[in-house]
């Protein structure tokens, strides 16, 4: 029986993109269908990095990496808790792929080349353009191999066969037939109740919560394979940002400046650690804690280049007086406006202020320049893990991208890749580009094994 296409791609991001170009250089006919207006999705948002070990750029800044070491930091940080094998995989796959995106036209200058993650080698790639960019070079490939693509068309449900094999889309009342489906919806950020269900850790963020994906991030992906079998793995996992809340502006890093502090008034980390484990740490503390600096450090807080929304001299007076800092003359008035134990604030404001004369964080060995807290009015900032960035929950895959069911086997004809994926991701997030270089990785590699296995199906 004749078939509209040999392979349909639903979501339209990197992963979809990467997809549907490898399907379509595979020989296999090619639909995507995208929920949205345009293709893109979140993935256009994006800065676009690429986390891969072994690449050309790596080996013109003189950097030695292997996928062995990438794979060795990745396990160790997520203290195993992840799925060996489809790690493994994109350690092992980042290179090749980052090579064939370049190939495509996406350029990764040297010099953009940073250590992304808590590691000391520099696996971060910067795109020219960031992630709409990578979108625009392989959206160009999919119009150029005459892959069609239909927007604005929300996949209601997947077509099976008696024996359980993926065979086609329903839109609605509408189906389309092929050999093989690709699942690459992206995450649920948008999508208040999958929140609720698959990402508990994001009510400590409460009323402060806000999504900086694509409005089509509504976890259909999940929705269309759990209907056929499919399982989901990965629960409660997700890159969530700390921030202080005062607006919805995405900086994420916090000025050396300043002290954080927990509810007993111990300092728990040093303030300017990585982005990707901030959250984590704060989650450990009860979800928030207090950012504590004095009038002096406060007037001489500048804009600059990293620091415009928050941590500006005029923005923390104006929320002072709004109130929604907490601002008193001594520091015992604000442990008690706080909520902080105020011996434990004192003794840790002493240490601190010990240090600065010192030059030497001797707790945390913060590198940044520290500013000593003692001339009042003092000021106690509230931070929280509130900015979900992308959802880590998804659809339990294995290392060749099919998508698994109860039994541990692969549900035939259906694949998946990127954010839709659950099983790759851990508590802590790898690093800048750890979640788009898995996209483009697993993007290329289900357009090809979905390719040959539609093309298995006419043998």
């Amino acid at each position: 029986m004749a078939r509209d296409y040999d392979v349909i791609i639903v979501g339209s991001g990197a992963a979809g993109l990467a997809a549907a170009v490898a399907a379509a250089d595979a020989g296999a006919s090619v639909l995507v269908v995208e929920g949205e207006k345009r293709v893109g999705g979140s993935s256009r948002l994006s800065g676009g990095h690429f986390y891969a070990a072994g690449t050309s750029v790596q080996k013109e800044a003189g950097v030695a990496d292997t996928p062995d070491a990438m794979y060795e930091e990745y396990m160790t940080l997520n203290q195993w808790l992840v799925d060996p094998a489809v790690v493994r995989r994109y350690c092992d796959l980042s290179a090749p792929t980052f090579e064939w995106v370049k190939g495509l036209g996406v350029k990764y200058p040297v010099e953009g080349l940073y250590c992304s993650g808590v590691g000391s080698v520099p696996r971060g790639h910067p795109p020219e353009g960031e992630g709409e960019e990578v979108i625009n070079v392989l959206d160009g490939h999919r119009s150029h191999k005459g892959i069609d693509v239909v927007l604005d068309s929300r996949v209601t449900g997947l077509v099976t066969n008696d024996e359980g094999r993926v065979t086609g889309i329903r839109i609605g009342d509408d189906e389309a037939s092929c050999g093989a489906v690709i699942l690459a919806t992206g995450g649920f950020g948008n999508n208040p109740e999958m929140i609720r269900k698959y990402l508990p850790q994001a009510s400590a963020g409460g009323d402060w919560n806000w999504y900086i994906g694509a409005d089509g991030a509504r976890g259909d992906g999940l929705t269309l394979g759990q209907a056929v079998g499919g399982v989901i793995d990965g629960h409660d996992r997700a890159l969530i940002l700390a921030t202080p809340g005062f607006s919805r502006d995405l900086e994420v890093a916090m000025p050396g400046w300043l002290m954080m502090v927990n509810q007993q008034g111990r300092r728990f980390c040093d303030e300017t650690a990585p982005y990707i484990v901030i959250a984590g740490l704060l989650n450990k503390q009860g979800g928030h804690a207090y950012a504590v600096f004095d009038e002096e450090t406060r007037a001489a807080a500048r804009r600059s280049p990293q620091f415009q929304a928050y941590w500006v001299n005029d923005v923390l007076e104006q929320k002072a007086d709004e109130g929604r800092i907490i601002r008193a003359d001594t520091l015992a008035e604000l442990a008690a406006k706080a909520g902080i134990d105020p011996e434990g604030l004192q003794g840790q404001v002493e240490r601190y202020n010990a240090d600065v004369e010192a030059g030497e964080d001797t707790a945390f060995f913060k590198q940044s320049p520290m500013a000593p807290i003692r001339t009042g009015p003092f000021y106690a900032v509230e931070i929280r893990p509130a900015i979900l960035c992308w959802t880590g929950t998804g659809l339990r895959i294995d290392a060749e991208t099919c998508v698994l069911n109860k039994a541990s086997k692969p549900i035939r004809g259906l694949y998946a890749a990127g954010e839709t994926v659950g099983n790759l991701h851990g508590d802590r997030y790898i690093g800048g580009g750890g979640s788009y270089g898995p996209c483009l990785v697993f993007g290329k590699l289900a357009g090809e094994n979905a390719a040959k296995y539609a093309k298995e199906l006419n043998d």
